[in-house]
């Protein structure tokens, strides 16, 4: 029998090494030695502000590879391939901010004696648990906008190839009967359409917004006082103003609210964990300073994260209904699937908040509850109707509609949808009183009343 000598073991034992060295995937659910070396030469490279690491591939690992790779110009995967291993520990991957830093040995390699660079000292910090990067605003992955024609507004003034005014300040339309609403200035495009879904027996309002410039999502407050969802539109001047994820309910009830910033300010700290049965799961959206929407998870950042991000309302409730562009987690594409997930399935009034493309964003108020009266709906007489619709619905219409990330916000008598300080989804006004709203743009065009 032939036998295997010391020689031939050595060989074996160098090539598993150079196979193992070449066969780098790192990804969501990775962990071990891989991992560990990797946040360690990303802690070098500035992408990490702490070097008291665990050894699992998690989403901020996969935020901050995102980041790095957005840095040296590559598609922002959030995976670590063979490839990008060895670009990360080369001298020529550039660090956080901006410059590229000493060349490192591969683990498990010597450095090349020609570059062997000075020894890295890491600054003594007060180890915290994967602490944030500077701030690197991450993006969904999408591929770049078309260009978008302008949104059809009968009587329009003159616009230019995007449709946006060119000329005049402001022009608004509003079409009761019809279910037609419209503002467009040069900086925002609102149009929304009411439709009646038969098969579903609901009434429905699809919300199409398109901003430019430094046009952004609000963050509406009274101060203090309750007042009714028309009442602080009008206040605010606002031209579309919605239902946002009702956290002063939560705040009052003395519940965990999960992880909420308004306007760059942290109300809410306490997060929930995604195994609780208790619905909200209070799953994230987080609107940046650069346009761009993301959903996460409840425990997927700190709110100090969020902020360090560049995250300047984050909103908490959910389901995910919509991310990457594909369905959430809990979202399923049949009637029969999503009773088998039975995921809260039952009829309610819905609104949801999505976005196409930075720039681009979708809103979408469902009613119901028509059994009552102060549920119904201005100019359309409603017959037969049911109590609202499933998430599943939504979270479908979502992506007809072309929307690459969107979370459901709070429902029941809770929604509420007013443009220029008229509401469009109850005659009465009867939304639940409320301290707080989220809004596209100002216009002297609203209601004073």
């Amino acid at each position: 029998m032939w036998k295997r000598g010391p020689a031939f073991l050595a060989a074996l034992v160098l090539l598993t090494l150079s196979v193992s060295a070449n066969a780098i995937t790192l990804e969501s659910g990775s962990r071990g030695e891989d991992v560990l070396k990797l946040k360690e030469r990303m802690y070098e490279l500035g992408y990490y502000r702490t070097n008291d690491f665990n050894d699992i591939y998690n989403n901020i690992a996969v935020e901050r590879v995102k980041q790095l790779q957005k840095k040296n110009k590559l598609k922002q995967t959030g995976v670590v391939t063979d490839e990008l291993w060895e670009l990360i520990f080369s001298d020529a991957c550039v660090a956080a901010d901006g410059t590229v830093k000493n060349p490192q040995a591969r683990p498990g390699e010597a450095a090349p004696a020609s570059t062997p660079g000075p020894e890295v000292t890491a600054p003594a910090v007060t180890p915290k648990p994967d602490e944030t990067a500077p701030a690197v605003t991450p993006k969904p992955d999408m591929a770049p906008a078309e260009a978008r024609a302008p949104l059809e507004v009968p009587g329009a003034p003159e616009r230019d190839a995007e449709g946006f005014l060119t000329t005049e300040p402001e022009f608004s339309v509003s079409d009761f009967d019809v279910g037609f609403w419209a503002y467009l200035s040069d900086t925002l495009q609102v149009v929304i359409h009411r439709y009646w879904d038969e098969e579903q027996k609901v009434c429905w309002f699809a919300c199409d917004i398109r901003t430019r410039g430094d046009e952004r999502i609000q963050s509406l407050s009274t101060g203090g006082k309750y007042v009714y969802p028309r009442v602080l539109a009008r206040s605010s001047r606002s031209v579309l103003a919605f239902t946002d994820d009702n956290h002063d309910y939560r705040i009052n009830q003395k519940e965990t609210v999960g992880i909420v910033i308004r306007n760059g300010k942290i109300l809410s700290t306490k997060q929930k964990k995604p195994t609780s049965g208790r619905f909200p799961k209070l799953e994230m959206l987080a609107c940046f300073a650069d346009g761009s929407m993301k959903c996460y998870n409840s425990l997927d950042h700190t709110a100090d994260e969020l902020l360090e991000m560049g995250a300047e309302n984050v909103l908490a409730f959910g389901p995910i209904l919509v991310t990457d562009g594909h369905l959430g987690e809990h979202m399923r594409e049949t009637e029969a699937e999503a009773k088998k997930e039975n995921y809260y399935h039952y009829h309610e009034p819905r609104l949801a908040l999505g976005m196409v493309a930075p720039g681009h964003y979708i809103v979408i108020n469902v009613t119901g509850r028509y059994y009552d009266k102060r549920a119904a709906v201005p100019g359309m007489t409603v017959k037969g109707s049911k109590n609202g619709v499933y998430l599943d619905w939504v979270a479908l219409k979502m992506l007809e509609l072309g929307a690459t990330e969107a979370i459901n916000l709070d429902g029941g008598w809770t929604t509420s949808l007013c443009f220029l300080g008229e509401s469009l989804n109850m005659k009465y006004t009867s939304s639940r009183k409320t301290r707080y709203m989220m809004a596209f743009g100002v216009s002297e065009l609203a209601s004073k009343d």
